[in-house]
């Protein structure tokens, strides 16, 4: 008698779950169009994005302004250059004199 009760307790716990497993394919089933829908929504929907780049290029001025301003040819280096071409001219002159 007692194989038997166990027997019937499991019948019950089986038919139970599969009541549960039929009432959530049902919910399932009902709430599977509004799912697909949304879905076909995300994905044919275009993304709209807004970024703001002006601390982005106010940085990239600050640092051309700076480089301008570093990579400046020195004065005693323009009048080497000065002197030297000077000098070439006259060892030219003097050479075809």
């Amino acid at each position: 008698m007692r194989k038997n009760l166990s027997q019937q307790k499991l019948l019950e716990i089986l038919t139970e779950e599969i009541e549960i497993l039929q009432q959530t394919s049902k919910n399932i089933k009902e709430v599977a169009p509004e799912i697909a829908r949304q879905l076909h929504i995300l994905k044919t929907t275009k993304l709209q994005y807004d970024i703001d780049t002006d601390k982005l290029e106010q940085l990239l001025e600050d640092h051309k302004r700076e480089l301008q301003r570093k990579v400046v040819v020195p004065k005693w280096f323009l009048l080497m250059i000065a002197v030297v071409i000077i000098w070439l001219l006259g060892q030219s002159i003097f050479n075809l004199l």
